[in-house]
């Protein structure tokens, strides 16, 4: 089916309930049929979601560029070591073009954190940021991270007359040092972003978008 040919093993998707509060919960992608999608049972931090046979649910994944959202139902449970859901493919799929991949030169103080060990608190720390978009952003840290660190990142969103603080869960997907700064410039992908959170960003980005076309 359109929009889902490119679909792999291991991609990643958001899943929620139909027809009530959009409440998202992440996945992968298992398994792929012709009897339909096999995917890990969804999970929001370390709370699952757990759906019987027959109940519709809500999927959405980035694709090249574009959200893709369909609706679908559980047709069966699965165990392959792990517990799986099979869902029935869909009859239609909704393709968006992404706004979030528009991206703002943005010069701001982000904070960021290692995970810590449990029962232990983050201590974050201060960085520059390079640019923005719904996606991801560019920082300059201390230290270089392979490749799939995940980061807490936290820092504020200055808007005409209120501020908005945004906190999020980053996966670095590139390091490497930054001769002029003496740092390492990582490229951040966002991880556990809610729909707010993300219109906030692309608003933002938009706007400095346009204040710099308007500079130029």
């Amino acid at each position: 089916m359109t929009g889902l040919k490119g679909l792999r093993i291991n991609h990643n998707l958001k899943i929620t309930r139909s027809g009530g509060e959009e409440e998202w919960y992440v996945s992968k992608v298992q398994d792929i049929s012709d009897a339909g999608l096999c995917i890990s049972v969804p999970v929001k931090g370390a709370n699952p979601l757990v759906l019987g046979i027959g109940e519709t649910v809500k999927i959405t994944f980035i694709m090249e560029m574009s959200r893709y959202e369909f609706e679908t139902r559980i047709t069966r449970w699965r165990h392959d070591n792990i517990l799986l859901y099979e869902l029935a493919w869909p009859e239609k799929v909704r393709r968006i073009q992404l706004r979030e991949f528009v991206r703002a030169s943005c010069i701001m103080e982000v904070e960021y954190a290692e995970l810590p060990q449990e029962g232990r608190q983050p201590v974050f720390k201060p960085c520059d940021s390079l640019d923005l978009s719904g996606s991801g952003m560019r920082l300059l840290v201390q230290k270089e991270y392979p490749a799939g660190t995940r980061l807490m990142l936290k820092w504020v969103l200055p808007f005409p007359g209120f501020e908005e603080q945004i906190e999020v869960m980053g996966k670095v997907v590139r390091s490497r040092p930054d001769r002029n700064a003496r740092k390492y410039l990582t490229g951040i992908q966002f991880e556990e972003i809610n729909r707010r959170q993300q219109d906030l960003i692309v608003r933002y980005v938009l706007r400095r978008l346009s204040e710099q076309r308007r500079l130029s």
